[in-house]
């Protein structure tokens, strides 16, 4: 059973999203990962351990291994996002941050979920944010994500958000492009609520926020997974510092021949 969202799609913010940009990579982060040197159980799967910050970073195959960690995705048919990063947050030394999970959020099957826990040091974070960068010259294209609650629970949660920006905690509506208030995130069943997006939400930058403040220390109980995102060449690049500093130079050189010109 899954919830499917296409009618907040046509919330103003849609105008913002470069819908005309068809992908031309697609990866699923399925938090699919072993690593048999460090965790013995839970089938070398680091269960309850904060994430590892490279996994989904420029995906060009699957599965991925180096030493004894194996990274797996899954993959759409238009390929891979070799030139997207991605990064979990937020978290602190002190009380961690995102982590991972096997079963029970939901029917779903390795979960990310916000493992920040609440010290006499540091900050009990309530809210999981997940940045997808693009290279320069590249966009990044979110086509939606899995969520689920935990041991198989139904929770109302503040807000699912996605932003074609960082998300910028100051300004929280800034870039806002897909806002749910109020979101009801299933588990019970077992389900999971899917949020899937038919034109995708484009930009270089796109990040999404799962605000379960209301939720306090149980926030954790709200598990993500299932991230699917593509590539796509960004039709109106920013030019690097460098090519300005010619660009610069350049227009500076005809400056001056024209005034030689003219003299």
């Amino acid at each position: 059973m899954t919830v499917r969202l296409f009618g907040a799609l046509g919330l103003a913010g849609l105008a913002m999203m470069a819908g005309n940009v068809s992908p031309a990579g697609a990866t699923i982060l399925t938090f699919d990962i072993v690593d048999t040197a460090n965790y013995a159980g839970s089938e070398n799967f680091p269960e309850g351990f904060q994430i590892d910050q490279t996994y989904g970073d420029r995906v060009a195959s699957s599965p991925t291994v180096s030493g004894t960690v194996t990274f797996s995705y899954g993959v759409g048919s238009e390929g891979y996002t070799p030139n997207v990063t991605v990064g979990y947050g937020p978290f602190s030394i002190f009380t961690g941050g995102p982590s991972l999970w096997r079963y029970n959020y939901g029917d779903l099957n390795r979960s990310l979920y916000q493992g920040s826990t609440a010290q006499p040091i540091g900050n009990n974070y309530n809210y999981l944010e997940i940045t997808l960068v693009a290279d320069p010259g590249y966009l990044v294209t979110l086509n939606g994500f899995d969520l689920g609650g935990w041991f198989e629970g139904n929770y109302t949660i503040d807000s699912v958000s996605v932003y074609d920006d960082y998300f910028n905690g100051f300004f929280p509506a800034d870039n806002r492009v897909f806002h749910d208030p109020s979101a009801l995130i299933l588990g019970a069943g077992p389900a999971h609520s899917s949020y899937e997006f038919n034109t995708p939400i484009s930009g270089r930058v796109v990040t999404i926020l799962i605000d379960a403040n209301n939720l306090g220390d149980t926030s954790e109980n709200i598990g993500i997974d299932n991230i699917r995102f593509g590539q796509a060449i960004d039709p109106n690049p920013i030019p690097e510092p460098a090519s300005l500093a010619l660009l610069g130079l350049g227009t500076l050189g005809l400056a001056a021949l024209r005034r030689r010109r003219r003299d």
